[in-house]
């Protein structure tokens, strides 16, 4: 029999309509909780030297020395490349906003020169822009490369926006072209 509560043992509290701790349970059955477990782990030795910080011990070979040297700098150097993750990931965040609505909804039919296109809801300040430029080459095709420098966005996320401009304009205007990329036909 083990003296640590095994995972049957904590599905069974878990289940339990008793309402105790965990640790509670534990001592009910006499055993102990997985956390006590000491370890002949290197790894978790060193571990958990450095971060009691306790390197003086009855008896520290010089190779065990060395290891929790290197295992010092590995910890620090882990530190450091979470640190940068997170102060990439707000970067990140801040960059990736969602995209403002253009206030003045666009009930009335775009007249330009024959084009006669209106919308079931209002633009988004990218699909604007991109709509834009299918008016400038109407009748022509436009390719997914041509919007993303436009955009300064990567190619992939640029059809999203020809996705929600076909949804917002009444009637068929934006069609697939047959080698690829998009026509706006008036």
């Amino acid at each position: 029999m083990s003296e640590y509560l095994t995972k049957e043992e904590i599905r069974q509290w878990r289940s339990s309509l008793e309402k105790i701790t965990l640790e509670e349970y534990a001592q009910r059955l006499g055993k102990k909780l997985e956390e006590e477990k000491e370890t002949e782990d290197i790894g978790d030795v060193v571990m958990h030297r450095i971060a009691n910080e306790d390197y003086t011990s009855s008896y520290n070979p010089p190779a065990l020395e060395k290891i929790i040297t290197i295992g010092s700098k590995a910890f620090s150097k882990e530190k450091e490349i979470t640190a940068i993750k997170k102060s990439a990931v707000k970067k990140h965040a801040k960059k990736v906003e969602k995209t403002p609505k253009i206030k003045v909804k666009i009930e009335q039919p775009v007249e330009d020169d024959g084009l006669n296109i209106s919308f079931s809801k209002n633009l988004t300040v990218r699909e604007q822009t991109v709509f834009e430029y299918f008016v400038s080459h109407k009748n022509c095709v436009v390719y997914a490369k041509e919007l993303a420098e436009i955009l300064d966005l990567p190619r992939d996320y640029v059809y999203k926006y020809i996705k929600n401009l076909r949804a917002k304009i009444n009637g068929d205007a934006l069609y697939n072209a047959e080698n690829g990329g998009f026509i706006l036909k008036v």
